[in-house]
């Protein structure tokens, strides 16, 4: 169980890794953007493979067209896999979870944070476009942080001659900063607090193929919930015997688990 424990966080690591690669790897071109893949990766970024879903879902509701093809895909894949997809193969999750190993002081922040990525999710990504259009200055895609490292930085250190930047792309540079700062400081933050995606997948989560198992025998010990990186407190699940999955923050990370005593070596005191 303890070389288990061990294999787990190292496979994600190395899943992350692989998965930044492969969806950015298109060097000679032939991308399939017309399909979607739920996790936080800018299409227009030149490397990109597949398109995002939430800059298809503007662009759609700018138009006032049913995006079949782009929501079945996110409908399937939130089904089959819930939130694994954040924690094993988005590359902004990949980044955060290394942005937070940075030492120093770190904070918390109040739950009612994780509502502000639904109310993003309704209002910059369909509410606004439909009402405003594709291109209103007020859709996700003009301040997302992935658009600001994948396709606006690139972009200004291909341009050629100076100039001032444009108010939009100081904004959304700024928001950039801001985002990966907080990372920093706070586990995960973009993704409890911020991501359009996770709070479409969220919803599936109680529904997923793909679940964390509770622990057989758990003893209510509640040292799953300091590993959490979403800080979505598995114990009283882990405790109930009902899957850590069924929670709208879980990422399916595994570490819960892999960070189990009762799964290691030995079996801790029953908690008082």
């Amino acid at each position: 169980m303890m070389l288990k424990s061990i294999f787990v966080p190292l496979l994600r690591r190395a899943t992350q890794l692989a998965s930044l690669v492969a969806l950015n790897s298109s060097w000679a071109g032939g991308q399939v953007k017309w399909l979607c893949v739920p996790v936080m990766n800018c299409h227009s970024c030149s490397l990109a493979w597949f398109a995002c879903p939430i800059g298809v879902f503007i662009h759609y509701a700018g138009y006032r067209v049913f995006p079949f093809l782009a929501l079945g895909t996110f409908v399937l894949a939130g089904v089959l896999l819930g939130r694994f997809l954040c924690g094993w193969v988005c590359p902004m999750g990949f980044l955060q979870d290394l942005l937070h190993k940075i030492p120093g002081r770190k904070i918390a922040l109040p739950d009612w944070t994780r509502s502000i990525k639904y109310v993003l999710l309704g209002l910059t990504v369909v509410a606004l476009p439909f009402l405003l259009g594709a291109d209103t200055s007020w859709s996700f895609c003009r301040g997302c942080p992935v658009s600001a490292m994948q396709a606006t930085i690139p972009g200004l250190l291909g341009k050629e001659g100076g100039g001032p930047l444009p108010l939009r792309t100081i904004v959304k540079l700024a928001i950039l900063a801001g985002v990966l700062l907080l990372a920093v400081l706070n586990r995960r933050v973009y993704c409890r607090t911020l991501c359009p995606i996770g709070a479409g997948l969220a919803v599936f989560n109680h529904i997923s193929f793909w679940k964390v198992k509770p622990v057989e025998g758990c003893v209510g010990c509640k040292k799953c919930d300091a590993t959490c990186p979403t800080q979505c407190g598995p114990s009283p699940r882990m405790i109930a015997g009902v899957p850590a999955s069924h929670e709208a923050e879980c990422v399916a990370c595994h570490d819960c688990r892999t960070g189990c005593p009762v799964l290691g070596k030995g079996r801790p005191p029953a908690a008082k």
